[in-house]
């Protein structure tokens, strides 16, 4: 049958999508975007990872993507205007409970729902707030939802400030029944989706290793995207936002039609922004679960080089050399930044 697929007038059409590698501080942003006016609490957002990694391998068109995308999209502010799917489980970092309003979600549970959510959304204009990971790399189906009440960001950090979390990620998840990611099976062998092209290397690399060439193969397809300037895309990094949030906010802002609350205020002091040193944040439990650790250093270049001797130490010569690419990598991005 020749026909495209579609769906009614949208629900959604204010939205704000953070999306970053793991390990790039996503959950610290994320916090403070919530404190934005008609910003709702964020929400991770596998599904949307999913449609947009089919679509880079070619298993399903943009177009069927983007559809999918938004419906999703709509589905979840839709549930969400009802308090259904929230999570209430105490100790996340996207519970109800670290909502600056949670009181609001509360009431939603007992208020009218269902025929009554449409007008509400028209009334009240909230801003669906997405976390992803990766997906800025694949983001084509992604970019086409957009109108120009959403954004997307993809949040960027030095490489070495997220390779023990990936070490984590490699360690822990890979083959797990807790790991969500995509598989493929070539000669009935399964390898996570980033293994693609790289599985000989990827098979007998460490851990540490493992996390370098994920990083690379991600950034190196992240490099190759095609992005309208004028889209609503937005790309920042953790090291300048901790330093000198204001001036990223107010672009966030003016990009949503939205503005800061006295509550964003406390939320920044909260995650220790601004900040001198940059792993000088919050010591939460769930960070130091996945080998976030503060550091003595007394400045930023000190806390970098031993860093650096420390992810170099015992790695190949492949690896060592992608690290470096990476660094050079990010070097050139922030000073794109900074023009």
């Amino acid at each position: 049958m020749d026909f495209k697929l579609d769906r009614p007038e949208k629900l959604c059409n204010n939205a704000v999508i953070v999306d970053g590698l793991p390990g790039c501080g996503k959950t610290m942003l994320s916090a403070v975007i919530s404190s934005i006016d008609r910003v709702e609490l964020f929400q991770y957002a596998n599904d949307i990872e999913t449609y947009c990694i089919l679509n880079y391998f070619k298993k399903i068109e943009t177009q069927i993507a983007s559809k999918m995308i938004s419906s999703k999209m709509d589905y979840m502010l839709y549930n969400l205007m009802m308090s259904r799917e929230v999570n209430f489980r105490y100790s996340d970092l996207s519970s109800v409970f670290k909502s600056h309003n949670k009181i609001k979600y509360f009431r939603r549970l007992f208020a009218e729902g269902d025929q009554a959510v449409p007008e509400l959304i028209d009334k009240e204009k909230p801003i669906l707030h997405l976390v992803t990971h990766c997906i800025s790399a694949f983001s084509k189906p992604l970019i086409n939802c957009l109108n120009e009440n959403m954004l997307l960001i993809n949040f960027h950090r030095n490489p070495l400030y997220m390779i023990k979390q990936n070490m984590w990620n490699m360690e822990n998840l890979i083959d797990s029944n807790r790991d969500f990611s995509l598989y493929y099976n070539i000669k009935k062998k399964k390898y996570p989706y980033y293994f693609y092209g790289q599985e000989e290397k990827m098979i007998t690399a460490s851990s540490k290793e493992k996390a370098i060439f994920f990083l690379e193969w991600i950034r190196k397809i992240d490099n190759q995207r095609e992005i309208n300037p004028s889209s609503n895309y937005y790309e920042l990094t953790f090291e300048s936002f901790v330093k000198k949030p204001d001036k990223h906010l107010k672009e966030i802002c003016k990009r949503l039609g939205t503005k800061i609350t006295n509550q964003t205020l406390k939320v920044l002091k909260r995650e220790k922004i601004p900040r001198k040193i940059l792993s000088h944040g919050r010591n939460l439990s769930i960070y130091r679960r996945v080998s976030w650790e503060k550091t003595n250093a007394k400045s930023n270049s000190e806390e970098i080089d031993k860093l650096y001797k420390w992810v170099t130490k015992g790695i190949s010569a492949e690896a060592k050399n992608a690290l470096n690419w990476l660094m050079n990598d990010y070097e050139k991005f922030t000073k794109k930044e900074l023009k």
